[in-house]
Order: structure tokens, then C-alpha cells, then sequence
């Protein structure tokens, strides 16, 4: 759903951290079904993917996310998702704004993100600063003690094949250096692994604000643990 250009250049490349072995794709999904079950637990997903890296020491203690708008970004809503907005029927969409931005910090994208929001169902304050600044929505709009329905997760890319449990071995990517070099060659991975669209309501029930949020593999890049052998 997102569009966005390419990252910028220097980001650290994860496949290196993680090989074509089977027990390295099952530790992969395993972590890429962790960290979704997190943000589906809680309201802020600015707030969960941050505590993510720090657990995972790719922030460091004092560091957080910063929110790199797209100052000319434009498009619609689509119309099953202005739905659940519940518009007045006089405005319709011509009542909402569009904000499209990447969370990241020292040049990794982590997430990439397309919200629409009603500014009158928002502060002053805040609606300037989601127009005017780098600031995280979800840190703007915290005051509202907003919840956040879950409308659709989608699932972009998996470590591990379907029916994988019923195979005897799991087999490389095709068309990759994964079937050339076997469980040595580092494991080949997309730009994105999943996707959450979600409502923002705030504490009266109101909702103010949809949300398409895309992860990307940067929230992996560390090293796996060592695994004995057998």
C-alpha cells in the first residue's frame, strides 16, 4: 500500500546476520511473530518498536526514533478505509490530512508509514506539529490516550515456505544465491516483512486518525545466537 522512494544509503544490510539454515529461518520467524504479537498488544507502535531495538541493542539507552516526513506526500484514503473514519457526510475526505513518513534512526529505516487524520477531532497543537514537524505521530498524539483497532495485518514475506512442518528439508529461495551456496549463503531478505492498518480512537471513542504502517528487516539486524552442534 505505502509508496515510498528508496532508503537512503548506508543502511546496514541484515542478511548478513542470518544464514539459509533451517534453524536460522525458524529463529527468524519466530522473532518477525514476537515482535508483531508486541505491536498488536499495544496502542503506540512508535513506543513498542523503540523499546524493541534497545532490547536488541540497536538503540542505544538515550536514543529513540525520529519520524522523516515526506513534505509533499499526497494521496487519498482509500474509500473502505475513510469508512471506518465515520466523515461527515457534507466534508468526506476533503476534512482529513495526509502525512507520510519513515521512523528511523542513525540511517536504518525501521518503519515506513501512511496516516490520514481529522485535525478538528486533534488539538491545535498537535495538528501543527504533525504539519510542521519530524515528531512521531503517536508521541503528538499521546495525550489523547488513544487505543488503536487493528482493521488488517498482512503478511509480506516469511522465512519459512507453506506446509514447511510437512516438508524433510526446506528448500533455498529460488533463482538466488541461497540455491548456489547452500546454508552458508546469507539468507535473502525482502525490503518489507509486514504490514498493520489500523484505526486511532481516541478515549471517548472518536476516531481521528488510520494508519498503514510496513516493517521492514532493519529491526533484525543483529546476530543470532550461536547454535550448539550436535
Amino acid at each position: 500500500m505505502p509508496h515510498f522512494a528508496p532508503p537512503p544509503p548506508l543502511m546496514t544490510d541484515p542478511a548478513p546476520f542470518w544464514r539459509n539454515s533451517f534453524v536460522h529461518r525458524l529463529m527468524l520467524a519466530t522473532l518477525i511473530n514476537q515482535m508483531e504479537n508486541r505491536l498488536l498488544a499495544e496502542n503506540s507502535a512508535t513506543h513498542t518498536l523503540e523499546h524493541w531495538l534497545h532490547e536488541h541493542g540497536l538503540l542505544g539507552r538515550a536514543d529513540t526514533l525520529r519520524a522523516e516526513r515526506e513534505r509533499t506526500a499526497q494521496r487519498l484514503c482509500p474509500p473502505d478505509l475513510a469508512a471506518a473514519l465515520d466523515l461527515p457526510t457534507s466534508q468526506g475526505e476533503q476534512c482529513l490530512r495526509y502525512r507520510k513518513i519513515r521512523l528511523v534512526a542513525h540511517n536504518q529505516t525501521y518503519s515506513e508509514a501512511e496516516n490520514w487524520f481529522v485535525p478538528e477531532r486533534l488539538t491545535k497543537p498537535m495538528t501543527e506539529a504533525l504539519e510542521q514537524t519530524d515528531t512521531p505521530f503517536g508521541r503528538v498524539v499521546a495525550p489523547l490516550r488513544f487505543t488503536r483497532q487493528l482493521i488488517r495485518r498482512e503478511t509480506l514475506w516469511s522465512p519459512l515456505p507453506p506446509l514447511w512442518e510437512m516438508q524433510h528439508h526446506i528448500p533455498p529461495s529460488p533463482d538466488s544465491a541461497e540455491a548456489e551456496n547452500g546454508e552458508d549463503a546469507p539468507l535473502d531478505l525482502p525490503p518489507h516483512f509486514f504490514r498493520h492498518i489500523a484505526l486511532l480512537r481516541r478515549d471517548d471513542g472518536t476516531p481521528f486518525s488510520l494508519v498503514v504502517e510496513t516493517y521492514t528487516p532493519q529491526s533484525f539486524a543483529f546476530t543470532p545466537p550461536a547454535v550448539a552442534s550436535s
